[in-house]
């Protein structure tokens, strides 16, 4: 008996020092405390002794290349600590301002085409090309000195408008102010108040307007009764021939008919008197 008494306190021993090394060794006593289990037995079961583990080894981490600063500050971003502000030191912060681009955009109707004005365009008022005095004059000088004016003038002068009418040939020296290759209109039931200025201001509003004349007579001055409008444009002639006709040029409405003005030429007489001997209406 007494051998086993101490083999019995030896091995109580060898216990102590076990659980005074390795504190976090579980009995299943304390097991059973925990879980709120009653033990099956008064007296502990011989616990079995636990070895230490090894250590185990780190696992591996692959080497990185990059600085340890750059890792450092991706690793952890740099966040300013919030400054607390009284309402009255607080600044004001405008809303977001959202652009016309940004918003979504809705279409109410078909594309127009817009008529905007040229960035450099002149008004037509300073286009028009203005003629200083001194540029007229000089016009005017040129045309009375001009030498082929002065020779067409001369031979017009110098030429002889013979004419024939009513039985009768005498000769039209009025004719020569006239132009040649005109277009003529013959106005007829003319007032005797008409006179020229009057005869020109009712047609002036035609472009190619050249001359108007009443013929009157000689001794007494008074008016035949009809005159002449010369154009130098077969349209403004058409035009006038049909809106003028039968309008009041003073107190009376004129008539317009084509002027035969070149068949009164004695030239012209001739040459239809000789066609008429040739196909033997005349003998």
């Amino acid at each position: 008996m007494g051998n086993l008494d101490d083999e019995l306190a030896l091995f109580e021993s060898e216990i102590a020092a076990i659980e005074q090394s390795v504190p976090n060794v579980e009995t299943s006593i304390g097991y059973e405390k925990a879980t709120g289990g009653a033990p099956t037995s008064e007296e502990p079961k011989p616990s079995k002794k636990v070895l230490p583990t090894a250590p185990m080894a780190p696992p591996l981490i692959p080497p990185s290349y990059a600085s340890p600063f750059i890792a450092n500050t991706l690793g952890k971003p740099l966040l300013m600590p919030p400054v607390l502000m009284t309402p009255q030191i607080r600044p004001h912060v405008p809303p977001p301002v959202i652009s016309q681009s940004d918003a979504t955009a809705t279409i109410e109707g078909a594309p127009a085409i817009y008529d905007t004005p040229a960035i450099n365009s002149i008004p037509p008022e300073l286009c028009r090309t203005q003629a200083l005095p001194s540029d007229i004059e000089k016009m005017h000088f040129k045309r009375q000195t001009d030498p082929l004016k002065k020779r067409i003038k001369e031979q017009q002068s110098k030429k002889k408008y013979v004419r024939s009418g009513g039985g009768q040939v005498w000769e039209d020296s009025s004719l020569a102010e006239w132009d040649e290759n005109d277009f003529r209109i013959f106005c007829g039931d003319l007032g005797n108040e008409v006179s020229d200025e009057l005869l020109a201001k009712a047609f002036r509003k035609y472009p190619s307007f050249q001359k108007a004349k009443v013929v009157r007579e000689s001794r007494s001055n008074k008016s035949k009764g009809y005159g002449f409008v010369s154009f130098r444009d077969s349209d403004d002639y058409v035009r006038a021939m049909r809106e003028m006709d039968g309008k009041y040029v003073g107190n009376r409405p004129i008539k317009l008919r084509k002027s035969t003005w070149k068949e009164r030429n004695i030239d012209v007489i001739k040459k239809k008197q000789q066609k008429k001997r040739e196909l033997g209406i005349i003998i």
